[in-house]
């Protein structure tokens, strides 16, 4: 903190030296402004981290300053100060984009803890931008809920304890997981996935904790679990609330203990790892009607992350559609009619569904535009059989059509069957394992 710039922009000569001899004792680097242009000036030129800003100045009021700042993309943050307190004016301050409203006289100690609040904000921030660019399946938008969600991941990842994702079916709460681990201490370590939903309950077992030779039927060689795969870096349990009551038991002792047991042993074996679960179940009302384990629920609810469904943050579809269109093989871009009907619909299949309309708009687009026409949700339409074929652009790739319909067949299924794999593939009238292999073939996450 003692390289930080903090500019003083106070017309008052009195208060401007008050400030500028008890931030300069703290090791802080002080620049000061008595006027309003001169402030804006400094701040643009010098872009100290923090500005104390007092609202009423001569050439060019506080308020007015603050808007200038924002509209020139500053990012220095503000601290308005002012003698004139009142509710119409801290709104219309914290409006224009201040991080806090400090009425005079400012106390010493009040204004000083603001100070280092604003600075761990921005050291925050810087992190997380960081985090973004370098993951490999950045998180995309910038509306306040996301902007939590990318403040926790910073926080967290420099933690080492347990982290509960929550979220709806299709929210990213996998690449959640990713970016918390690759930025944390274990990020050279592996990170070990396992869906607790799609292994049957008689395998998952020797999958979390591995298998002596002989411990069971066909058990013909040793094996090691994930948790022991984990050893050293993380762990994801991702649909933890579908576990059963027999191996929630279990879990919760291993987690405890930091120990496990292959099958077939007896001989304890200490595992080092950092454990990330997720899942879409309201794991209060799991607990409350006996399925989920109370005391495995609290070991598991250290840090949490609520990630918020796509309908509650639409100011994000155009940017992540605009994330979608620069992974296409082509240059494309979409109509803003259609645009405006996505920004419509209320995404039941959250991100992964509208990834899907897109990409189910870039293999029907013509002339290098995504129009209205080429926006479909679910799969294709009543009027008929082959009426989808009508909508495959002239010279389009079998395999790519195909592709296509399949991958919007599955996001049907699924939303249909709320998640639930195995129905899913009855709707599909596949084999559950051919459903899980074109799950990952098409890079539907959780």
């Amino acid at each position: 903190m003692a390289s930080s710039i903090i500019l003083i922009a106070e017309d008052e000569f009195t208060a401007r030296s008050a400030l500028c001899g008890l931030l300069e004792s703290e090791g802080y680097q002080v620049l000061t402004a008595e006027e309003g242009e001169g402030a804006l000036r400094l701040a643009l030129e010098r872009r100290p981290d923090v500005m104390l800003l007092d609202v009423r100045m001569p050439r060019l009021d506080g308020l007015s300053v603050l808007k200038r700042l924002r509209d020139a993309g500053s990012d220095t943050s503000t601290v308005v100060m002012t003698a004139y307190g009142t509710s119409a004016t801290a709104i219309e301050a914290m409006k224009a984009g201040a991080f806090d409203y400090l009425t005079k006289p400012v106390d010493a100690d009040q204004l000083l803890r603001v100070i280092q609040r604003t600075l761990a904000l921005r050291a925050l921030r810087g992190q997380v931008g960081r985090l973004r660019e370098q993951s490999h399946a950045p998180l995309v938008g910038e509306s306040p809920s996301m902007q939590q969600v990318y403040k926790l991941i910073g926080q967290y990842a420099l933690s080492d304890a347990t982290v509960l994702i929550r979220g709806e079916s299709g929210t990213g709460k996998e690449l959640v997981v990713n970016a918390i681990h690759e930025h944390s201490a274990r990020s050279r370590a592996p990170l070990v996935k396992i869906n607790c939903a799609s292994i049957p309950e008689s395998l998952l077992e020797s999958e979390l904790f591995g298998h002596e030779k002989g411990a069971f039927t066909n058990a013909l060689n040793q094996r090691i679990g994930r948790f022991e795969e984990a050893d050293g870096g993380s762990l994801f349990l991702d649909e933890i609330g579908d576990l059963r009551p027999a191996l929630q038991a279990k879990l919760l002792r291993a987690l405890q203990e930091r120990t496990i047991e292959r099958l077939g042993s007896n001989k304890p074996i200490h595992v080092d790892i950092r454990l990330m679960a997720a899942t879409a179940r309201d794991l209060e009302k799991e607990v409350a009607e006996g399925r989920f384990r109370e005391d495995l629920y609290y070991r598991l609810n250290v840090l949490a992350i609520g990630l918020p469904p796509l309908r509650e943050r639409k100011a994000d579809i155009p940017a992540l559609v605009e994330h979608f269109l620069r992974r296409a093989s082509r240059p494309l871009s979409i109509a803003p009619a259609a645009l405006e009907v996505l920004c419509s619909y209320d995404w039941p299949g959250n991100v992964r569904e509208l990834e899907n309309v897109v990409e189910r708009g870039i293999v029907l687009a013509h002339g290098g535009i995504i129009g209205v026409e080429q926006i479909q949700f679910g799969a294709a339409p009543a009027a008929g059989r082959a009426s989808w074929v009508n909508l495959v652009p002239a010279g389009e790739k079998l395999e790519t059509a195909v592709e296509a319909l399949e991958r919007a067949m599955i996001e049907r299924a699924l939303r249909e069957s709320g998640g639930n794999k195995t129905k899913a593939a009855d709707l599909l009238g596949i084999h559950r394992r051919l459903l899980y292999e074109k799950l990952r073939r098409y890079g539907f996450q959780e």
